[in-house]
């Protein structure tokens, strides 16, 4: 597999390996995970939500516009 880094992002990369003393690949993998965990949790969030609003597990606009008010309060 390939990857094509921008200059910059090259460059911070290599200022990130050089102040952490850690391998550039490491570090590339280190963060492809994170990436791929984020969406992971992002998409079951999304399907378990969008599930809930099917069951009609929803809060109307006037509960949520009172509970910002009340936490603006605090």
């Amino acid at each position: 597999m390939e990857l094509h880094l921008t200059v910059e992002a090259e460059a911070k990369l290599n200022q990130l390996a050089q102040r952490t003393r850690r391998d550039k690949d490491e570090l590339l993998e280190e963060a492809i995970n994170h990436l791929i965990a984020y969406n992971e949790w992002l998409e079951k969030e999304v399907k378990e939500s969008l599930a809930a609003a099917d069951r009609g597990e929803i809060v109307s606009n006037e509960e949520v516009r009172k509970w910002l008010e009340e936490r603006k309060r605090l």
